[in-house]
């Protein structure tokens, strides 16, 4: 990708990694960003992803690089490294994409190297053997065992190869708190739909959502019943639906779901309007997210199935919950 010609002059590498056990199975990604002048390390990032192929886990680590590198310096050179040999021959546009899920995240992750060329940086693509992608391997299994980890380091604090540093976050899955998500361009309006016990209320739930926004993207849960209101939602808006783990509220632990915490973050940093449909677990995990939950009080809030809760999200980062467990549509 060709630099603009006002960037930074900065130069960070990204090195990204992500597994899954069982491909599909229990998945994470990892990812950081280095200064290839001194070596050090500038962010660490690690996050569960439920049950994910390896494919999805190492283009979940590519989307996190570029999204750390687009809060430290979007005019920046940027090299990214992976030893995915799928993620950078398709990044680099010599093999062709035909699973609709690499389509996906392919264009996320070409729309944010689009944001840095825009602001005069650049992004290319280096394959490295895995002996030399250690770090961040080190970082995705720490994902898959169910931490997440998000460290930014200042100069001072920042790693060196060979060095130890304390975390500035860094928690087990089932214990991680609130953040805020990434700031965006426009805000998110999110409507987020409980799945019901049966077939039978989507008609309902349907028509409520239609009153409520005229046009939506749509996601949910890739389990059966729930992309099936996910599809009926999307056909009454005329919307894209993508259905994916990540809003199955199925990753281990009994607080709230990081997973779905990371795929809320995602939608936040790009704002618009969002229709999305997961289990308790995951309206629950949004709203702890917002609100700040304590993880012993985190089942406190009562949500019904088929339930309608919305969550804002403003271009600072900042956010609120609008209602939660609107019901009337079910009556």
């Amino acid at each position: 990708m060709k630099a603009a010609s006002h960037g930074s002059g900065r130069r960070l590498v990204i090195e990204a990694d992500g597994g899954s056990r069982g491909n599909p199975g229990v998945a994470g990604y990892g990812a950081l960003v280095r200064d290839p002048s001194t070596g050090r390390v500038l962010v660490e990032l690690a996050e569960p992803l439920g049950k994910a192929s390896n494919n999805v886990a190492e283009y979940s680590g590519l989307l996190a690089g570029l999204r750390a590198v687009l809060d430290l310096d979007p005019g920046a050179t940027v090299r990214v490294k992976m030893d995915s040999k799928l993620v950078v021959e398709q990044m680099s546009g010599r093999w062709k994409i035909k699973h609709e899920d690499m389509r996906r995240l392919a264009l996320e992750a070409r729309d944010l190297c689009a944001e840095i060329s825009d602001a005069g940086g650049s992004v290319d693509f280096e394959w490295i053997p895995r002996e030399k992608n250690k770090d961040a391997d080190a970082l995705s299994n720490d994902a898959m065992d169910g931490k997440s980890v998000h460290r930014v380091l200042t100069d001072e604090k920042a790693a060196v190869p060979g060095s130890e540093v304390e975390s500035d976050s860094t928690a087990p899955a089932a214990d991680s708190g609130a953040t805020s998500p990434r700031a965006s361009v426009r805000p998110l309006r999110l409507l987020l739909v409980q799945a019901p016990l049966d077939s039978h209320a989507t008609p309902r739930i349907v028509a409520a959502v239609r009153r409520l926004v005229d046009s939506a993207s749509v996601v949910g849960a890739d389990d059966a019943a729930t992309a099936r209101v996910a599809k009926d939602l999307a056909v009454a808006l005329d919307a894209d639906v993508t259905t994916s783990a990540s809003w199955s509220g199925q990753a281990p632990g009994e607080g709230p779901d990081v997973t779905v915490q990371a795929a809320y973050h995602s939608l936040a940093s790009r704002g618009g309007t969002v229709v999305a449909v997961t289990s308790r677990r995951g309206v629950l995990s949004v709203l702890s997210d917002v609100l700040g939950t304590p993880v012993e009080r985190f089942w406190a809030l009562a949500t019904a199935h088929g339930s309608l809760t919305a969550v804002e999200v403003w271009e600072d980062g900042s956010a609120s919950v609008a209602f939660t467990n609107r019901t009337d549509h079910l009556a």
